[in-house]
């Protein structure tokens, strides 16, 4: 065997293998061994048809397997002779094969970068936390108050306020009449079509005509007569419940209002402090990451534009669009300067980790899974829920995650951190700048169909109802379950969701619990 390396950059490389001609006969004759009794031709028993025979009736099939099965011996090989470790399966350019011939293949690969690691040492920093003050605490008790209103049922007449659930008959002037089932109405006098509701009960019909003014947007209807017909199918009122001792009890085991507002203080403040350990970690991971440009194996890059697409598409079915309307091209661009960091990040996390010698010891693993297993009260036997995790890879994501924890505490404990608490305006301004540092296109932008994404459609006689991870890299194995033992829920006070920002203004979490082995 003969091999030819050739670099074309610094993770991609390819290997032009020459395989000697007895070598290829012997692959040849064994594939027609192989198939000869599993086909049929006219005029021959099964097995005793001639090899020239077979070769004219079947060349491309056999050529086929004869390539498959001389690539796959010979390209690894080939490799390492050449003093280079492939990360990607090979893409072959040519392959010459042919009996009594010298055979020949052109294989490209990627391979791991060379990381030349930055200084990590004395790195200054700024943590920046929000304030958890009383004014944070009471909002956040609003919001829960706002969280469990009830929708009760009203026997008396429409009013401001009031939820009513409609079929409409709407017929413009000069136009077709269309119906629309079940549209939930908060009503609002101030608009001239709910105010047509108000005095409505259950069960009754009212018409009435409204004129759409001369300037109105809509050109199709402007100063035109709308006749409408209204039946009133349900009328329900939001009801907030009271902030007392009874209402704390509704939220978990809590004693009384007192004892919920300092659960809900000290989740806020722990969530505070595992934001800001992100943020901190998200600005260390971009100056290293600055500080060390390097190229990165496409095919990693592609297999993590893969999970992002992934996850997108389950996203958008929960909200009733089908995924084959995404257009998917668009978003893999949108997401690939993403793509491309998570996997710099697996990559220059590893080298710093292996500098470090940081390792991870299966009793770290062990507590780990027993954490998990008894804040979601899982009764399985530890023994048999971890044989479980490792077969499906998940243990190997575990130790990358903790791995990946130790290693920034490493990086951390030698930087100069300064802590500074921001007030809410304060904080709310670093995330707008955050959000507009990291911003990218609509969600809406990748659906080819013109569907909006958002929130959900309103359910009938009750509430409006509304709407990174494996990273590909160093060591990866490329199992995409989702690892059990890395979904464990923040820690907090039962019922009080307490976090310190919205969800939606959360800055991108940086990849700090990513795989780096």
């Amino acid at each position: 065997m003969q091999v030819t390396l050739t670099h074309h950059t610094t993770t991609r490389k390819s290997v032009e293998v020459t395989i000697p001609a007895p070598e290829v006969n012997a692959a040849f004759q064994e594939v027609i061994q192989r198939m000869a009794p599993k086909v049929r031709i006219p005029g021959f028993r099964p097995g005793k048809a001639p090899k020239s025979v077979l070769l004219k009736r079947f060349s491309r099939e056999i050529e086929q397997e004869v390539a498959e099965s001389l690539v796959q011996r010979h390209f690894w090989d080939a490799a390492a002779a050449a003093g280079t470790q492939p990360i990607s399966q090979p893409a072959l350019e040519k392959v010459t094969l042919k009996e009594d011939q010298d055979g020949q293949f052109k294989a490209h690969f990627d391979v791991a970068p060379e990381v030349t690691l930055p200084a990590y040492q004395g790195l200054k920093l700024t943590k920046q936390k929000r304030l958890i003050d009383d004014e944070a605490v009471q909002e956040h008790l609003e919001g829960l108050r706002e969280r469990a209103a009830k929708f009760i049922p009203v026997d008396g007449a429409a009013a401001e306020g009031h939820y009513a659930t409609l079929d409409i008959r709407v017929k413009p002037q000069g136009m077709k009449a269309k119906p629309y089932q079940d549209q939930v109405v908060q009503l609002d006098p101030k608009r001239p079509f709910d105010a047509a509701l108000v005095g409505m009960v259950n069960e009754t019909t009212r018409k009435f005509d409204i004129t759409v003014p001369a300037d109105d947007p809509n050109r199709a209807l402007a100063g035109k007569t709308v006749h409408y017909e209204a039946t009133l199918k349900d009328l329900r009122s939001r009801v907030v419940p009271e902030l007392n001792d009874e209402f704390a009890k509704d939220m978990g085991s809590y004693d009384n209002l007192a004892a919920l507002t300092a659960a809900v203080r000290k989740d806020l403040e722990e969530a505070a402090e595992r934001d800001a350990v992100v943020r901190v970690q998200s600005r260390l991971l971009d100056a290293l990451l600055d500080a060390a440009p390097f190229e990165v194996p496409t095919s990693m890059v592609a297999l993590q534009l893969d999970d992002y697409c992934q996850e997108f598409a389950q996203e958008v079915a929960k909200q009733n669009v089908d995924p084959r309307r995404i257009n998917w091209a668009g978003y893999r661009q949108h997401r690939l300067r993403d793509a491309e960091r998570a996997v710099r990040s697996g990559y220059l996390l590893q080298s710093i980790g292996n500098a470090e010698d940081i390792q991870v010891a299966d009793e770290e693993i062990d507590r780990d899974i027993r954490s998990y297993m008894e804040e979601n009260a899982i009764q399985t036997p530890f023994a048999q829920f971890k044989a479980d995790l490792e077969r499906r890879g998940t243990t190997t994501e575990i130790k990358g995650r903790i791995r990946t924890d130790k290693i920034f505490d490493k990086l951390l404990a030698a930087a100069s951190v300064t802590e500074e608490v921001l007030g809410k305006e304060a904080f709310m301004a670093l995330v707008e700048l955050e959000r507009k540092r990291e911003a990218g296109e609509p969600v809406n932008r990748f659906d080819a169909g013109g569907v909006e994404g958002g929130d959900l459609e309103e359910q009938e006689g009750g509430a409006p109802v509304t709407a990174e991870p494996h990273v590909h890299g160093p060591d990866c194995d490329h199992e995409h379950e989702a690892p059990a033992a890395e979904a464990k829920p923040k820690k907090g006070a039962k019922k009080a969701e307490a976090n310190p920002e919205p969800a939606e203004e959360k800055p991108k979490k940086a990849p700090a619990k990513r795989k780096a082995e």
